[in-house]
């Protein structure tokens, strides 16, 4: 009856909208149903039914009246309706229009954002166990690089790092700690020979990072004395890095006229590595003696040394001499005198004690007079110890009377050492010797 009731009353309002204001509006207050089906309106002490046949005219119209079946208002039923907001909605676990996904919830950290949007790197929002970061951006040179944390060897420069090669290698250019490499870090590298972590030119490792060697340029302290940075020789550091002297053997262009590695004064080079000449006061050079003599100089006089008869201006060099050797000896009668006459009257009482002086020449062992021994050369001169019957070219002779140094080659001590002989003695020694030496 309730239902039937707010039903009627709909419908009269919208019919007293319908017809306007000149129909007085009725409410359901004024509105009964009776028993035999037809309606009353209350509010007046008169009764009007529904009945179309008892109603006259309406006041103030024409016509005929109207007549027709009497109408009967069919009660309407509305349904109560819910209030939506038009459209769906994220996060009711539907995946509806303009959603990527909708998994009931509006947590942003898993695989569908609040906005039901799929999650993804750049998006500013950390997928929890699948990205260690997200900073909304495709940078990959800040601290965010693809959703991780930067990290030496990702292969980005990131803050702090000068380079990254995307691993943790050292000597590639790019250190393990994403620093760029460099000759003088202490690392060696591609390119580098070494790597002593300076700049010092003067050890062993050169500030290029090359192994210091002679010839580069650079003196290498306590090692080289010079590196002039060239193979030359003849220049005055040589190409072992050793300053150039006189007596290294290498001629210094410009000034050195020689060098033959001695500091021999004697010979063609001087010890101050001048060229020796025919006027420098020294026997040197190809010269016999002094400033003569050899292919370059002047002929020596008589009694000079010479090693040929070209040496010679008499054209006579004997026993190294020009002119020979003359041993000058006592005035001595001449005389037959045999090897025991001399060993029993001067070897013996003189020369007992006498055994290797005078360098290597003894008399003692000229006892080989005794043995008859006759021609053994000396050891230290440029003739026979004993030439039989030739006075000039017996050493022992020149030995006995202290004329050694006339002789070439010769010198040393007068014989014998701690005693001297007699004319007498000497002239018995000279008189062997002319005798044959016998």
């Amino acid at each position: 009856m309730i239902r039937a009731s707010f039903a009627l009353s709909a419908t009269l309002s919208l019919l007293a909208v319908a017809c306007g204001p000149t129909s007085p509006a009725i409410t359901t207050d004024d509105v009964a149903e009776t028993s035999d089906g037809t309606t009353t309106t209350g509010g007046t002490d008169e009764s009007t039914t529904t009945d179309p046949s008892s109603a006259g005219p309406t006041p103030g119209t024409t016509g005929e009246p109207t007549t027709g079946e009497p109408t009967t208002i069919e009660p309407t039923t509305i349904e109560p309706t819910t209030l939506t907001t038009g459209g769906p909605a994220c996060g009711d676990g539907v995946v509806e229009g303009g959603e990527a996904c909708d998994d009931g919830n509006l947590d942003d950290t898993d695989a569908c954002t609040s906005a039901c949007t799929a999650a993804t790197c750049g998006d500013g929002l950390v997928h929890a166990g699948v990205e260690g970061c997200d900073d909304g951006n495709g940078d990959d040179n800040d601290e965010c690089v693809q959703c991780q944390p930067a990290a030496c060897g990702d292969g980005f420069v990131g803050p702090g790092e000068t380079c990254d090669d995307g691993n943790l290698v050292d000597g590639d250019g790019c250190a393990a700690n994403c620093i760029a490499e460099f000759c003088g870090d202490g690392v060696v590298q591609a390119g580098e020979e070494c790597d002593d972590g300076n700049s010092d030119d003067d050890d062993a490792c050169t500030s290029a990072c090359k192994i210091a060697v002679c010839g580069d340029g650079i003196v290498q302290t306590g090692i080289e004395a010079c590196d002039d940075g060239n193979p030359i020789d003849g220049d005055a550091c040589l190409n072992v890095c050793l300053v150039a002297t006189c007596g290294d053997g290498i001629v210094h262009t410009g000034v050195e006229a020689c060098d033959d590695g001695n500091d021999e004064d004697l010979d063609a080079c001087s010890n101050a590595c001048q060229a020796a000449t025919c006027s420098d006061g020294a026997a040197n050079g190809a010269e016999t003696d002094e400033d003569c003599g050899g292919p370059n100089c002047m002929p020596c006089s008589e009694g000079q040394v010479c090693a040929i008869d070209t040496d010679c201006q008499s054209g006579n060099c004997e026993a190294g001499s020009c002119g020979g050797v003359t041993l000058v000896v006592p005035d001595c009668a001449a005389a037959n005198v045999d090897a025991a006459q001399v060993f029993s009257m001067v070897v013996q009482p003189k020369c007992g004690c006498h055994t290797g002086g005078s360098g290597g020449l003894t008399m003692t062992d000229a006892a080989t007079v005794k043995a008859n021994n006759v021609g053994v050369a000396a050891t230290n001169a440029d003739m026979n110890r004993v030439t039989a019957g030739d006075v000039d070219q017996s050493y022992l002779l020149y030995k006995v009377l202290g004329q050694q140094n006339n002789v070439p080659g010769g010198g040393g001590s007068t014989m014998p050492l701690g005693s001297t002989l007699t004319d007498a003695q000497k002239c018995l020694l000279v008189n062997w010797v002319k005798s044959g030496a016998l």
